[in-house]
Formats: structure tokens, sequence, C-alpha cells
């Protein structure tokens, strides 16, 4: 009896101990439930079974906002550690990598946060956790791996020091904020990044990372019961510090007149801003700031109209920070080449200042951009992933309601709201720009920003009813095959168009479709140069019986989303609207096909932003590079044929030349629903689409005949080296090809694909692990495996590519060590263990890849293009999944040559 008792009293006090440490609901909003850990630990569980994949997002209250003297980049550099080793777990990328998850990090002002996304798996989810908890009080940030890794750092600083649009941005929030550490850049000062201590590292992640600064956020599909029990277990002996956490005071004063930021760098296309301070964002007036700022980036705005229509610039653009305290609203534009840059810039930004600071909305403005905003905003609610993620954002403003209280201030921002704020923020004594403004009286400031008080902004916010549940649907080969109805219109008495049809419950009843129409053959396409890439983009500008304006005020009248980009090849549109409304959207759809008029002043206005587009290309190292690898392997065609990869030069010379005539002809030849594919998923009757579009579509017959056409590598060439100059570049890109002969059935493929994805396809692979965490070399290294498809007879023309930015001073070492790590590989290829490990991962990323509605898209319209069905992408599942290490290694050593290698850099070189 006494040994009973005894052991009855150890679970009482056990029982005990759980109810005061476990987890306790808080609140609920909208199907989101938030608990707490006595700890202090908040955790939001966000289930949504709609797709069969789960996101794991901690953030914690801290970027660079945060960072004091001496410790800028601190909070970026930690982000950067934390996925280094851990008391208990050497390695956490490569364990997140060989369980097939999509994972990252990100530094923001207000938050840093890490997250992993991964086809629903109860054990990667108990392993991300634990790996989430250990990394919250045990991460090593050790000395050796910041050195190792701040080569990379430098590396990643200096990619963002060759984009002049960024680089002139950090400078204008530099001036604008005096006292704030809004104006820094949230990757910091080299000199700090360079000279931080590990002590002064190690203090700050012990000072900021802990229970009772962070939010866990688990969305998608999981069993809550077990995640409840793993973070509990995980989290809950986590102790609160005693020290409570730092607040932070600094407060920007009201600006007292403009300030005046001029950026010289070569390369790149000239332009122009202006920042004004506004208010923070977790406040009812972001609401209207947002809708304001939509009004602004509109292509047809006030700033469309005058700068773009005036001739002043080429594009423009418009953004606000989401910042915890007082942030910034700022807009741009891209400058005309060819005038005098100085007088070009003194024009452009007064007439942007001018447009900003003396405009008026109408109500149809605020209703279509309110509109837009609340379409962007359900499209992130209908994505558990996304959702997951962007409750990052609200946690830093200061409470995670504000996601779902930002929608409601959205709907109900007034035409007198928007007008209000423009009015007290867009005052001449408020900005900062690129141009020096003279004026004769003193100007009005703007009133002192001040902080706001969520809690009591919120309080009793209770949000909306949750949505009512969806189907769970497991989006395999074999129920995907089941339900699919497959069918093909008729189009002038010939067999046209492909349709397949996945019927299946979805959130809110949205239904997503892609179409794809293929056109001509290579030799009817000879000569048509740029015309192809121009279709898709002025496709919505409009018919003869419809403006642009009233296309997109219907497609937001539809709750619909609709894009269309083109190539040589074809034409490829992507849709989205609740299914009431699809017979509407492809009504209008077809109409914009087959009476597209493509009007003169959009076909000058997209033919002037390309050109000035190109201009950044000619600078980019990354592109240079690209573009000089794909001339070298396409130099056995010339004259116009669509195979050819022209130099910008020549792109940008028959962008000038290229007409809105020729457009409209091109596409009178072209266009047509003869041959081409279409597939949609969602809630509808399959027989019900083919009879509308069969209606539709049924005689838009294409006048040219449709033939395939085959991509070929040159007769003969040679391995070589090539090296691209260009002037004033902080980075440089590598880009390398091994060609081979092979396609998607040759029995090599899927032991070839495995190991080149072990090589270089993401973090902790091969090349990776070398040139980025052994040699510190380069913030991105990947390699990739390129093969046309057998089932299309695009021919043998396969190829392994590799890429990487580097430093220019260490352009030799980073070659060699690449080639070596390829030579090293070929000969001894990987381990079973690692060969185990990715045969796994491949596996799971296609079942996560599968789940993603964009890539089943993709996969339905392929298989209706190449005559395939679901069971081969089943097929490659299983090939890959019963690889070993001999087939992988044989592979290597057969065609991982690295004497058949072509390779060029681009950058800056000293000889």
């Amino acid at each position: 009896m006494k040994k009973l008792f005894a052991t009855f009293c150890l679970m009482l006090a056990a029982a005990l101990s759980w109810a005061q440490d476990s987890l306790q609901p808080v609140r609920q909003v909208e199907g989101i439930t938030e608990y707490a850990l006595p700890n202090g630990l908040v955790v939001l569980l966000a289930p949504d079974p709609s797709k069969p994949t789960t996101t794991v997002n901690i953030t914690y209250r801290v970027g660079s906002r945060h960072e004091g003297y001496g410790e800028s980049g601190a909070a970026h550099l930690l982000e950067h550690l934390l996925f280094k080793a851990t008391t208990n777990i050497a390695d956490p990328k490569f364990e997140m990598t060989r369980r097939g998850a999509r994972w990252n990090g990100t530094t923001w002002y207000d938050r840093t946060n890490y997250f992993a996304q991964f086809a629903s798996s109860t054990e990667t989810l108990e392993w991300t956790v634990g790996w989430m908890a250990e990394a919250m009080t045990q991460a090593k940030v050790s000395k050796a791996d910041l050195e190792r890794e701040m080569t990379v750092v430098r590396n990643e600083m200096e990619r963002a020091e060759n984009s002049p649009g960024r680089i002139l941005a950090g400078r204008m929030r530099s001036a604008a904020y005096q006292w704030h550490s809004y104006g820094r850049d949230t990757i910091g000062a080299r000199s700090d990044i360079e000279n931080m201590p590990i002590e002064r590292l190690q203090a700050f992640y012990r000072k900021h990372y802990r229970p009772d600064n962070a939010v866990l956020v688990i969305g998608g599909k999981f069993d809550e019961a077990a995640a409840l029990r793993r973070v509990q277990q995980a989290f809950g002996p986590v102790p609160r510090p005693a020290t409570p956490i730092e607040q932070t005071w600094t407060l920007e004063p009201a600006q007292d007149g403009e300030r005046h930021v001029t950026l010289r760098r070569v390369g790149g296309l000239s332009s122009v801003a202006v920042l004004y301070h506004v208010m923070p964002a977790g406040t009812p007036d972001f609401a209207a700031l947002r809708v304001l700022t939509q009004i602004l980036g509109h292509e047809r705005g006030p700033l469309g109209r005058g700068l773009v229509g005036t001739g002043l610039a080429v594009n423009h653009w418009a953004t606000a920070s989401q910042t915890l305290e007082p942030g910034f609203l700022m807009a741009g534009a891209g400058l005309p080449e060819g005038a005098d840059v100085e007088l070009a810039a003194i024009k452009a930004n007064a007439a942007l200042a001018s447009i900003l600071e003396s405009i008026t909305f109408s109500e149809q403005q605020v209703q279509t951009a309110r509109a837009q905003v609340l379409q962007s905003l359900g499209g992130t609610l209908r994505d558990p992933e996304a959702l997951s993620l962007a409750l990052s954002e609200s946690v830093a403003l200061g409470d995670w309601r504000l996601w779902f209280a930002m929608r409601d201030w959205v709907e109900a921002v007034t035409l007198a709201d928007v007008q209000r704020v423009a009015q007290k923020w867009l005052v001449a004594s408020n900005r900062t720009s690129g141009a020096y403004i003279a004026v004769a009286q003193p100007p009005a400031r703007a009133p002192t920003p001040v902080r706001t008080d969520q809690s009591a902004l919120l309080n009793g916010y209770t949000g909306r009813a949750s949505s009512a549940p969806v189907e769970d649907f497991a989006i395999t080969p074999d129920a995907v095959a089941a339900r699919l109805v497959t069918s093909r219109l008729t189009v002038g008495g010939e067999p046209g168009l492909k349709l397949a049809v996945l019927p299946r419950k979805t959130k809110e009843d949205r239904v997503t479709g892609t179409l794809r129409l293929h056109w001509g053959s290579a030799e009817a396409l000879n000569g048509a140069g740029v015309l192809p890439g121009m279709v898709g983009a002025l496709l919505t500008q409009g018919t003869a019986a419809k403006n642009a304006d009233q296309v997109a005020r219907e497609l937001l009248a539809l709750e619909a989303t609709l894009r269309f980009s083109s190539q040589s090849g074809g034409l490829v549109a992507s849709f989205e609207a609740p299914a009431k409304h699809l017979p509407a959207l492809l009504d209008l759809m077809a109409e914009l096909l087959q009476n597209a008029n493509f009007p003169d002043a959009a076909f000058e206005r997209h033919q002037k932003s390309a050109i000035a587009s190109l201009q950044g290309a000619k600078a980019d190292t990354a592109a240079v590079a690209s573009n000089q690898l794909q001339r070298v392997f396409s130099s056995r065609y010339g004259g116009g044929d669509p195979r050819q990869a022209r130099s910008h030069a020549e792109t940008e010379a028959l962008l000038r030349s290229a007409t809105a005539v020729q457009l409209r002809e091109f596409w009178a030849r072209f266009g047509g629903a003869s041959h081409g594919e279409l597939a949609l998923i969602g809630p509808v009757q399959p027989e019900e689409v083919r009879v509308q579009l069969q209606t539709r579509l049924g005689s838009w017959k294409s006048r040219e005949p449709r033939k395939p056409w085959a991509f070929e590598y040159p007769a003969t060439f040679e391995p070589r080296v090539q090296g691209v100059n260009l002037v004033d570049k902080a980075n440089a890109n590598y880009a390398a090809r091994i060609p081979l002969a092979m396609n998607d059935e040759s029995p090599d493929f899927p032991a070839l694909f495995a190991g080149i994805q072990m090589l270089g396809g993401r973090a902790g692979t091969a090349l990776w692990q070398r040139v980025r965490e052994q040699e510190g070399l380069s913030y991105g290294v990947n390699a990739s495996l390129a093969v046309p498809v057998a089932a299309a007879g695009d021919g043998q023309a396969a190829a392994i590519n590799i890429t990487a930015s580097f430093a220019p001073q260490n352009r030799d070492r980073l070659r060699a060590v690449i080639r070596d790590e390829l030579t090293k590989r070929a000969a001894s290829g990987f381990s079973a263990l690692e060969v185990d490990f990715a045969r796994r991962a491949i596996v799971s990323a296609r079942a996560d890849f599968l789940a993603q509605m964009p890539n089943l898209l993709n996969v339905l319209a392929n298989n209706l293009r190449w005559g395939r069905d679901m069971a081969t992408y089943a097929r490659f599942t299983e090939a890959y999944s019963k690889l070993d290490a001999d087939a992988v290694n044989g592979a290597l050593r057969k065609y991982l040559d690295v004497n058949q290698m072509v390779e060029v850099t681009a950058g800056s070189f000293p000889d």
C-alpha cells in the first residue's frame, strides 16, 4: 500500500507540473488559435488541409532596429549562424534538405524569422520543432563558423552593391533618418560585420533569442494534438530569462526640410525617387496608405500619366514600408536614355514631387485600388503556406491579429481617408529626394510621428467566422488520375486545343487554370525577333470594344486574376477566379485572345520599358554571364532563327525597330487555338467548360501550321573559358555548362538527375559545402540538369549547368575549387548513405511539388502536350525511389566531364 501511495503521489505531481507548464489557449481569430507557454512563447496553430503541406515558422522580435553602436548587421549574421550547428544537431541545413523541406530565414528591421515548408509529415514537423527549440538557446554561434561565413556575407553585400536602385534607396533612407535605425541597411556596415567580436554577437544572441520574444506558427495540414504535444515537449523546458526584454525608445523627429541624395555609378538605368516619412504600419491610417500606394503604382495612375505618359520617364513604382515604428513611403521612376541625364533627373524629380504633393483622387481610383489590395490579401488567406509566413510581418508590427484587422481597415477605406493621408504626409518639408527644389514660402511640416498601442486598438477584436472546411484531397498521381477528365476541342473542323479538368472542392470555391498556345515553326518564326515575346505583355491592353481600364475593372468585378506571358514558342495564360465567375472569365479571355488590338500608345510604353529593363540586364553580371553562355551553345543558328541566343545589343536593336503594326500582323498570322492545352483545377463541371470553350474558340483556327523544333548544339565546339569585363561591379558571376546527349527517357537520366541534385541542388549539397561552407567563396552556388523531353521530340541536347556568384578577386580560386570538386565527384561519387538521403529527399520533394497548384497545373498541361498521364509522373518517382549508389556514381563517371565544360565569368576583373 505504501508503494502504491508513493506512485500515486508521483503521478499527481507530474500531472500538476504538466498543467502548470502546458500550453494554454489564449484566443482564436478566423480559425487560427493562439496558445501561450508560461515561459512567454506564443504559439499559433493555423490548420488548413486544402493542400498537403506544412509550414513551421518561428519569428523573433529582433531585427536591425535593435542593433547598438558597432552591432549593425548582427541580426543578419545570426540568421546565417543559426543554420549552423547546435548542441545536438551538427548540420540542420543538411537534416532539413534530406527530409525534402524547403527552408530559409530572413531578417528585416523589426524581426528575424526561420521557416521550413514540407510535404505533410509528423516526423518532419517534430524534428523541425525540436531544432527550432534547440536553436533558441543552444546554437553554437562559434568564431570558426563566423569566420567561414564571413566571405559569404560579404558576397551577399557585394551582390546588393551591384544594384544602383537598391543603393540609391539605402542612401535616401540614411539621409531621411537622422537618429532612428530604420535609416540603416539591414545587412549592416562592412566595418561592423568584419570586426564584430564573437563575444558581442553571442551576447546579442542571448539577449534577444528567448521564448518571450518569439512567436511560433504551424500552418497547413498537420495533426494539431500531436503538434501541441511536440511544442510543449520541445519548448516547455526553455526557461524565461530573469532579465526583462529591453525596450527601444528612439523616435525620429519630424523632418524639417527637403533632403537630397545623388548617387553616381556605372551601368544600369538612370532613375529618380522620393521618400516621405509616414505612420507605423499597425494603424488604420496605414490601410489608407496601402490604397494610396496601390494607386500610385498603377500603370495608368497619376505617376504613369504624369511621368511615363509625358516622356519624362519610362517606368515608375511606389512602395510603403511595413514597420512597427513610423516608416516611409517611396516612389520613383526610370529615366529615358539618350537625354541629358542631369537635366532629365531634375525635371523628373520635380514632376514626381509636384504630382505627389498636389495629388487628388477619384472615387473610381480608390474603389479599384482598394479591390486590388483586398484581392492580394485574399490570395494570401487562401494559401496556408503564404499566410503562415505573412503572420511574421504582423507579429513584427506588434500583434498577429493585425493581419486580419488590416483587411477590415482596408475594406473601410474611403476617398476622404486616402486624400487626408496624402495631404498630411506628402508635403515638401517631409521629402527626401534626388533633386533640390527651391520654394518661395516656408513649407508646411508633417506632424511628429507617434507610436500606437495595438493592444488598446485591438481590444475585444475577434475577427470573422472561420471559412468552411475544404476537401481533404490527397494530391497523388493515382488520386489525380482517378478524377481527371480530358477532352479536346474541334477548331476549324480539325482537332485543336486539348483540355484537362480536375474537379475538386477548393478554398472559397476558387478555380485555377493555365492555357498554353503553341505557334508556327522555326522556319515560319525566322525573323520574328522580339515580337513573340511582346504579345503576352500587351494582350490585356484592350480590344476595339474595351480599353485596358475596362478590362482591369472587369477582372476585379469577377474577383479574378489573368496574366499572359509569351516567348518564341508560344503563349501562356495563368488565371484564377471563383467557380461562379469562371464562365465570364473564360469569355473575357477568349475575347482578348481573338480581338486584342495592341494599341499604339500601350505598345510604345512597353517598348520603352523593355529597352530600359535591358539596360539593367546589360550591367547585371549574372545576366551577362548567362547570355554569353547561351550564345556559345546556340552559335549554329543565325539569321533570326528563334533558337538563336541574341546579344543584349542585338535584342535592343530589334526592340527599337519593332512597331505595333508588326505585332498586330504577327498575332493575326500566328494566333489561334489549333495547337495548345488548357488545364483547370476546381469545383467545375468538365463538360460545361468544354462546351463553352468549343463555342468561343472553335472557329479560331491557327493560320500558320505548327511544327515543333528541336534545339541542337553546334556540330563542333571547343571547351573554353571566357571572361566578360564590366565596369565598377563589386560582385561577379560564374556560369558553366557541360553538354551531353540525353533525354528524359534515357536509362541514365534518373541516376544522373539524383547525382546532380546531390552535387549542387540546394544547401548542404557537395558544391554548396565545398564552395560556400568550407571555402567561403560564394553566397550561392548551384548545379542543375537540363534534359529535353523525349515525347516532345526535342532532341538530345542536355546539359549540366553550374552557376555561382563571387568576389572578382576570387575568380581563379573559385574556378579551381569548382573544377576540383567536380573532378573528385566524377571519380569517387557519393556514399550509399548519401544516396539514400538524396533518394528520399527527391521522392519527398516530388510529393511536395505536386501539392503546389501551379506545379500540378503545369504537370497536367505537359501531359496533354506530350501524350503522357499521371502514371508517367509516378513512374519517374518510382525510378528515383529505387536508385542506389552504383547507379548514381556510374552516371556521374559517365557524364560529369570537366574537360567538356564551357565556363564564363562576368564582372570587374583586374586583367
